[in-house]
């Protein structure tokens, strides 16, 4: 404990030069109490898995010659089961209703550890042996149901939003593979509004069911991530007559988002609102606008557009 700077802090909350909360932030690591790291360590432990997972991408790419197919896919199968016996045996069983954690965050993240090495797996042995041929985007779909069966068991929402965006990444690569480049365009963008609106139901009716109702914050985000990324990619086409086309949908829809997170108190959904909204805007400012008033307005909007987040953030955060 630092009594002068407790003192000092207490001084300058008085004075209004700290807020409340900047003061409650800061007194107890003066005063030598405990302070939760929980946040940081997650972001480590994430961290720790990419980076485990992009080693195993390197030791394939380093390995195939040497040591054979066969014995790469055995030794990351075998790595994989390891880890999700062990989240297996450290979970506790399937509930609809939110699980407690078993651990500080250490099992959720050896599941997912589990889960990407498996998917590394089947992507390996799908490059190497062709079963599935001309059709090889249907493995995408087999590990976003796996991963979908283990976010359900596991009553993991890391694994969910993982689930959903290999399902997304397969709807995309299926749309895209029997067309020519323009028609790939209007496939994607379909499919992806397709996707959203399919996600923001099913999270809708997890509510509604009360299937794990927690998951709904997943199933909607992702929904509207693709959703309002599809009626961007309308605004934002090469065709220079249909793009005014999308902007109307564009703006009504981010605007309900908006709205409704606002209500609802979901900061991330309203910031995907405002940042959806912005851009159809800079596109009817690229067409009325050109050269160094396009690049000046463009900053100069920008900043406008995070000084508005960071007010909404706080607004939305407040009892």
């Amino acid at each position: 404990m630092n009594p002068d700077v407790v003192a000092a802090i207490e001084a300058l909350r008085q004075k209004g030069i700290l807020s409340d909360a900047q003061a409650t932030t800061l007194l107890p690591p003066a005063r030598g109490d405990l302070v939760s790291i929980h946040s940081e360590l997650r972001v480590a432990l994430y961290t720790g898995v990419l980076l485990a997972t992009g080693g195993v991408g390197l030791f394939l790419k380093e390995n195939h010659e040497r040591l054979g197919p066969t014995l790469l896919i055995s030794l990351i199968g075998i790595a994989a089961a390891i880890c999700l016996l062990y989240a297996y045996r450290r979970f506790p069983p399937f509930s609809w209703q939110p699980s407690a954690s078993p651990s500080l965050v250490g099992a959720d993240y050896v599941l997912l550890l589990g889960l990407l090495l498996l998917g590394s797996d089947l992507a390996y042995i799908e490059t190497q042996f062709r079963w599935l041929g001309s059709n090889w985007p249907l493995h995408l779909l087999l590990v976003s149901l796996l991963y979908l069966a283990a976010a359900y068991r596991f009553d993991s929402r890391i694994v969910l939003s993982l689930a959903l965006s290999t399902f997304a990444a397969w709807r995309g690569i299926s749309a895209a593979l029997p067309f020519s480049p323009r028609g790939q365009a209007a496939q994607i963008r379909a499919n992806a509004i397709g996707c959203g609106l399919l996600f923001i139901a099913v999270g809708i009716l997890s509510m509604r069911l009360r299937r794990k109702p927690h998951f709904e914050g997943v199933w909607t985000t992702m929904g509207l991530l693709l959703f309002l990324g599809g009626l961007l990619s309308g605004v934002f086409q090469e065709n220079g007559s249909a793009w005014p086309l999308w902007e109307v949908p564009l703006f009504l829809c981010a605007g309900g988002t908006m709205l409704v997170a606002y209500r609802l108190r979901r900061p991330l959904d309203f910031a995907l609102g405002v940042l959806a909204a912005y851009l159809g805007c800079l596109r009817l400012l690229a067409e009325a606008l050109n050269g160094s008033t396009l690049a000046f307005t463009i900053a100069l909007s920008s900043l406008a557009v995070l000084a508005f987040l960071i007010f909404a953030q706080r607004r939305l955060r407040e009892p």
